[in-house]
């Protein structure tokens, strides 16, 4: 009788440990700004066109580029923790592509090991709207060396007023197919987006303000306010940037975030500070953006 009850107890909490092994846990990615621009402004991203790294978050912004646009950032922390992000978009008439890769790397006594990202888009003019759609392919691995692998879908629409303004709409995480293990519960998100330049990007001042509000399918919303400004005389110059809003609950994000540019001709190297951010506090991120 004891050898049976023993043998029940063990079939019946086999399937539960099973259960917790099989969640997937939240990459810390969703979190973290894909460029080192929208992460000065706080996390704002979808209407700013002509940014490669705006393939992470609305692949209809690609579409606005003159020709080619070319980005990558890198952020490292004492604990050994380091972020990278690499992206570049094409435009060829109506169409443009566009591609990335985003990883970070945690300490070895952390729960994750690490979290990767590879984003596809495309983009097409359809009269004065940029129509886009991007698949991304994201992993994540425990400190067990468990891998999980999902495949979401984003769509976006953008309406570029030359270089004036642009109005944004991004639908994120439309779809989220396993690919290997239990499947990375990301959420799905709408951001709605609007950016104005303020003076003349032909004259020697510049000055752009930008607002992004998101929802999430648990209907928690959240606004984030952004302004840029500087000066860029025949292709040299400072500018310098800060954005202030709501970020996702739950977690230790700042609300402000900093950050500035060196232009040089074709060339711009970017900074951000972030007081409190998914990679930690203080954390310093550098990049570099080419746009012939």
């Amino acid at each position: 009788m004891t050898a049976r009850l023993v043998l029940a107890l063990a079939v019946l909490t086999v399937p539960v440990a099973a259960q917790e092994v099989a969640v997937a846990p939240l990459p810390a990615l969703a979190d973290l700004p894909a460029g080192v621009r929208s992460a000065g402004l706080a996390g704002i991203a979808v209407a700013l066109p002509g940014d490669a790294a705006v393939v992470f978050d609305n692949p209809s912004a690609i579409g606005p580029i003159r020709r080619l646009s070319v980005e990558a950032a890198y952020a490292r922390l004492p604990d050994d923790r380091w972020y990278t992000t690499a992206a570049a978009a094409v435009r060829q008439g109506r169409l443009s592509l566009g591609g990335g890769y985003r990883y970070l790397r945690f300490p070895d006594d952390a729960a994750q090991h690490d979290n990767l990202q590879w984003a596809a888009a495309v983009s097409g003019r359809v009269g004065g709207i940029h129509v886009g759609l991007a698949a991304n392919y994201l992993a994540v691995e425990d400190s067990s060396g468990a891998i999980f692998r999902t495949l979401t879908e984003d769509a976006g629409l953008t309406v570029a007023f030359f270089d004036i303004a642009a109005l944004a709409l991004v639908f994120e995480n439309l779809g989220r197919t396993p690919l290997t293990g239990a499947r990375i519960e990301l959420p799905s998100r709408t951001r709605l987006g609007f950016s104005l330049n303020l003076i003349d990007t032909y004259s020697n001042g510049r000055l752009l303000a930008t607002v992004e509000t998101i929802w999430t399918e648990d209907a928690e919303h959240r606004t984030i306010f952004g302004v840029e400004g500087g000066v860029v005389v025949r292709g040299v110059g400072l500018i310098a940037r800060i954005g202030h809003g709501g970020q996702a609950p739950n977690r230790d994000i700042g609300k402000t975030s900093y950050g500035g540019s060196v232009v040089l001709g074709l060339a711009r190297l970017d900074y951000a500070y972030q007081p409190r951010s998914a990679l930690g506090r203080g954390v310093h991120l550098f990049g570099v953006h080419w746009t012939p």
